[in-house]
C-alpha cells in the first residue's frame, strides 16, 4: 500500500468506501424493516407499536451512551481499529440473530437482545462517520464530503427498502436479518484495507502542526459544548429528531394505522421513496444555507420547511384512498425525505460552523448525544399517539411542533459565533 501513489490510492479508497457505505445503508434499512415487522406482529399485532417503540428506545438509549464514550474509545484504540471492531460486532450479532429467527427462536426476544449492540454501533458511527467521510474526501469540506456520501446512501436505502419488503414477505424476517449482516461485510473489508489516515488533522484542520494533548483536548471539548451557539443548534437538533425520527423507523406501524397501506411491502415502498429523496438533499441544503447570507439560522429554515412537508404527508390519507393513497404517500415522502436528509446535514454543518473546526468532534458528539436521547422521546410520544389515534394525527402534531419552534426561535436574537 505504501508504494501506491497517494492520488490513486485516494480515488480507489473513496470509490470503495462510498460503495461499502451504500451497501451498509441498504443493510440498515433492511434491519429496521425486519426488526420492526417482527415487533409489530408480536402477539398477533396487539400493542405492536409499543413493542416496536421498546426495541427502538433500547437502540437509541444505548446509542446515546456510546456517543458519550466514542471520543475516548477513538483516542485509545484509534479510529480505524474502533470502526473495524464495531462493524465486526454488527456482522456477528445480526448474523446470529437472523440464524436464530430462521431456526424458530422467539423473534421479538432475539431482536430485543440485539438492540443494545446495534445501538452501540450506531453511536460509534454517528460520531466517526462524518470524520471518516472527510478522510476519504480530504480535499472537500466536511459538509460536502458527507453530502456526497449521503446521496449514495439514500439511493442504497431505497433499494434496501424494496428488497427488504420482498424478502420479508417472501422468505421471512430472519433471512432479512441475515442479509443485514452480509451487507455490512464490505464496509469491514474497506476499513481494514483503507484505514482512516490523518484523523487528528481532520478534527483540527484549522491548526496544522499543533500538537494537542488528550487532557487539553478534553478541556477544550467541554468549553465548546458549553458555548451558547452550540447549545442552540443542539437544542434545535433535539426537537427536529424527536419530531421526525419516528417517521422513518416507525413506518410499519404508521402504515398499519392508516389502514390502506397495511402490508410491509406498502411501508417499504414509502420508505424507499423517502430514501430516494436523499438525491434532493443538496438542493435543500443550498436553499437552507442561503439564510447564512443574511446572518440568519439555516436550521430554522430546515425545521419550518420539513414541518410543512410532514403536514402535507399527514393530509394524504384524508384526501386519497387505496392505491392512489400509496402513490401520493410515496410522492410526498420523496420530497419529505430530501428535506429530512438535508436538515440533518444542515444541523451538522451549523454545529461545526459555530464550534470551529478545532472542536468538530466534540461538537458532533454533543449533537449526536442529544439526538440519540431525542429519538426515544419521539418514539414514546408517537407510540402513544398511534395507540390512541392514528399516523396522520401523529404527523400533524410533529409538524405543528417544528413549525411553532421555527417561528419561536426566529424571534430570538441570533447568538454570535465566536
Amino acid at each position: 500500500m505504501s508504494s501506491e501513489p497517494l492520488a490513486e490510492r485516494s480515488r480507489s479508497a473513496a470509490t470503495a468506501y462510498v460503495a461499502a457505505m451504500g451497501l451498509s445503508g441498504a443493510g440498515i434499512t433492511v434491519s429496521i424493516l425486519a426488526a420492526t415487522a417482527i415487533t409489530t406482529a408480536t402477539d398477533g399485532g396487539v400493542h405492536g407499536a409499543l413493542w416496536t417503540g421498546a426495541f427502538l428506545s433500547i437502540v437509541f438509549i444505548t446509542k446515546a451512551a456510546a456517543v458519550r464514550s466514542t471520543a475516548a474509545w477513538s483516542r485509545r484504540f484509534g479510529p480505524g481499529r474502533l470502526l473495524a471492531l464495531t462493524t465486526f460486532l454488527l456482522v456477528a450479532f445480526w448474523g446470529g440473530a437472523g440464524m436464530l429467527v430462521v431456526l424458530g427462536a422467539p423473534a421479538t426476544a432475539v431482536v430485543l437482545a440485539v438492540a443494545p449492540v446495534d445501538g452501540l454501533a450506531n453511536g460509534v458511527f454517528a460520531v466517526e462517520t462524518p470524520l471518516l467521510s472527510k478522510s476519504f474526501f480530504s480535499r472537500q469540506s466536511l459538509a460536502a464530503a458527507n453530502a456526497r456520501v449521503s446521496v449514495v446512501w439514500g439511493v442504497a436505502c431505497a433499494v434496501g427498502a424494496i428488497g427488504a419488503g420482498l424478502l420479508i414477505d417472501g422468505a421471512g424476517a430472519g433471512w432479512a436479518l441475515l442479509a443485514r449482516a452480509g451487507l455490512a461485510i464490505p464496509l469491514l473489508l474497506v476499513i481494514r484495507r483503507f484505514p482512516p489516515i490523518g484523523e487528528r488533522s481532520i478534527a483540527h484542520d484549522d491548526a496544522p502542526g499543533v500538537v494537542v494533548s488528550d487532557a487539553e483536548e478534553r478541556r477544550a471539548g467541554r468549553r465548546i459544548k458549553a458555548g451558547p451557539a452550540v447549545r442552540r443548534v443542539v437544542m434545535l437538533a433535539f426537537i427536529f429528531t424527536a419530531a421526525t425520527a419516528p417517521v422513518l423507523v416507525l413506518i410499519v406501524p404508521i402504515a398499519e394505522s392508516l389502514g390502506h397501506t397495511s402490508s410491509v411491502m406498502g411501508a417499504s415502498i414509502v420508505l424507499s421513496a423517502m430514501s430516494v429523496g436523499g438525491l434532493l438533499a443538496p438542493a435543500f441544503v443550498r436553499r437552507f444555507e442561503r439564510r447564512l447570507d443574511g446572518d440568519r439560522d439555516p436550521v430554522l429554515a430546515a425545521l419550518f420547511i420539513t414541518g410543512l412537508l410532514l403536514a402535507a404527508f399527514a393530509m394524504v390519507p384524508i384526501f386519497f384512498t387505496a392505491r392512489i393513497e400509496l402513490v401520493a404517500l410515496a410522492a410526498v415522502g420523496l420530497i419529505f425525505g430530501g428535506a429530512e436528509f438535508a436538515s440533518q446535514s444542515t444541523a451538522l454543518g451549523q454545529v461545526v460552523r459555530v464550534a470551529g473546526s478545532f472542536g468538530a468532534r466534540d461538537a458532533i458528539a454533543s449533537m449526536k448525544f442529544s439526538t440519540s436521547l431525542a429519538a426515544p422521546v419521539g418514539f414514546v410520544v408517537w407510540d402513544l399517539l398511534l395507540e390512541e389515534t392514528n399516523g396522520a394525527t401523529a404527523m400533524l402534531v410533529a409538524a405543528a411542533l417544528m413549525i411553532l419552534v421555527s417561528f419561536g426561535f426566529s424571534r430570538l436574537r441570533a447568538i454570535p459565533v465566536t
